[in-house]
């Protein structure tokens, strides 16, 4: 494992080196490197989650972001406002261009929410109901099919980057954005290289160079951070917090993330269909101590969620809803009314049937996962364990062939959209494809309300209504540890810290 280790680091100084990284951008004082967990496979904002690292990398904007403390605020937009229950006008920066120097006009904003909308099926699902249309070279209009209080929220998702469409017209490679980075190299998944944007709309970034590599395993990441060769590095792996605390020169840095961290459960599974019995998936949900789950997975960095809403700061009331304690009589007594009874060797089945469960882990999920499986194991389910590539994990959810997997969505946004996603007919994140019927009347009843309490009191009915269900079972938020040299100023926790690892207020310590 030590030569592995040494051979990435190595084969990293290289390479940073040769980019205008490493030792000798150091002595610049104006380029940062980055090792990361993953980078984009493309540079298509159109192609999903790409967006994600491009805006995280700081070469995509949206029109409005999400602040620090959870709020939202203009971001390639000068102003989002509701003008009607039904309507919002957006009224761009002066000036502002793509990085080609096209201008970003109202007509070009028009178009790449267009694109996207056609081209993902997150993106469609946000802007469902919102038809754009423009007013002048600098005003758009959005109006929706019914109140629409939390468009501002939506407008802020990475999946609604605005792009230069005319770039992509013919399968380009290059990424036409917005943002205060541009992209000066591109291996898919491997390297990602920016440079500061000349014609960025914002004070100009102190940041001259940007280089961010990927190093896939966790501990390798450790070691890079710990050894200096790269300023800011991200999901390190639980074993390192304790190690990257003590050392010289580096800062752990994590924020309480507004995501939650499930187990997907699907009552389709050709393996394990005793999924499809809702009292099932409420056993296997009222069976997890997430307690010790969030304490293995994030050393302090995360905490247990009871419901699907618990890790959004907005609803601190979704602390109090679902699956608030471990319960395993509770779990036992469910299965047992389901018809799975234990044996003598202590495994449940049903009509000489094992209970069996598949359970998929990607990314972070590691931990979870091992712990998930002790778990359930003494409820007497049988859980066959595997720790895989993200790309394998959605093959397998797209040939139907799976029982539960790990995923994690934002809770952060346009809350009723985002639940639509999770549980609504055809929701992107609906991996099940659960039918719920009440969903589409709490969604509305959310929208609809005549002020902010009714509002959240539909969004509370929501979480509860999830957590009836299960479509997925609630963990923990994600944990976000980032390590960030001593170096670096102007680095902020986010919550959404996945989608802001590069900041445009960065600057860099000289050597003394």
């Amino acid at each position: 494992m030590r030569r592995t280790l040494n051979a990435i680091l190595a084969a990293l100084a290289v390479a940073l080196t040769a980019c205008g990284g490493g030792d000798a951008a150091r002595s610049t004082g104006d380029a940062l490197t980055l090792a990361v967990s993953t980078i984009n496979a493309t540079l298509d904002p159109a192609e999903p989650l790409t967006t994600s690292y491009l805006r995280s990398f700081g070469a995509g904007e949206s029109l409005a972001k999400i602040r620090p403390d959870g709020s939202v605020a203009p971001e390639l937009a000068a102003s989002v406002q509701q003008t009607a229950a039904d309507a919002w006008t957006v009224r761009l920066r002066a000036g502002a261009t793509f990085h080609s120097g096209a201008p970003v006009d109202a007509e070009a904003v028009r178009a790449s929410l267009a694109r996207s909308a056609a081209d993902n099926e997150l993106a469609a699902n946000l802007l469902k109901g919102v038809t754009v249309s423009v007013v002048d070279p600098r005003t758009l209009t959005m109006r929706t099919d019914g109140p629409s209080p939390y468009l501002g929220h939506t407008l802020a998702h990475y999946e609604l980057q605005i792009h230069n469409v005319a770039a992509y017209a013919h399968g380009g490679a290059t990424a036409d954005l917005t943002g205060p980075f541009r992209v000066t190299g591109f291996t898919p998944e491997r390297e990602i290289t920016l440079e500061r944007n000349p014609g960025w709309w914002g004070p100009r970034p102190q940041i001259g160079r940007i280089t961010v590599q990927r190093v896939a395993d966790g501990e390798a990441r450790a070691q890079i951070a710990l050894a200096g060769q790269a300023d800011i590095v991200d999901q390190l792996p639980s074993s390192a917090f304790a190690k990257v605390r003590s050392t010289a020169g580096l800062t752990l840095q994590g924020s309480p993330a507004a995501n939650t961290v499930a187990v997907y459960l699907n009552p389709a599974s050709p393996v394990a269909p005793a999924l499809a019995d809702q009292r099932v998936r409420q056993a296997l949900a009222w069976g997890v101590d997430r307690a010790a789950i969030a304490e293995i997975a994030g050393e302090g960095l995360t905490e247990a969620a009871p419901s699907w809403l618990a890790s959004n700061p907005a609803y601190p009331q979704a602390d109090q809803q679902g699956f608030v304690r471990y319960d395993p009589q509770l779990a036992g007594r469910l299965l047992d009314e389901a018809g799975w009874t234990r044996g003598a060797d202590g495994a449940r089945s049903k009509d000489g049937v094992p209970l069996t469960l598949r359970l998929q882990t990607w990314g972070t999920e590691g931990p979870t996962g091992e712990v998930l499986q002790a778990q359930w194991t003494g409820l007497g389910v049988a859980v066959q364990l595997s720790y895989v590539d993200n790309a394998l994990v959605k093959q397998s959810r797209d040939r139907g062939d799976w029982d539960a997997q790990t995923a994690a969505f934002t809770t952060l946004g346009n809350v009723p959209s985002l639940f639509a996603v999770q549980i609504g007919q055809g929701g992107s994140g609906n991996y099940g494809g659960y039918t719920v019927p009440r969903v589409a009347e709490l969604v509305t009843r959310a929208n609809t309300a005549p002020d902010a309490a009714s509002r959240t009191a539909a969004v509370l009915d929501l979480n509860a209504l999830h957590a009836e269900v299960v479509p997925a079972i609630p963990l923990h938020p994600r944990p976000q540890a980032t390590a960030v040299s001593d170096r670096v100023t102007g680095f902020v926790p986010h919550p959404l810290q996945y989608e802001n690892l590069v900041q445009p207020g960065y600057a860099l310590a000289r050597p003394e």
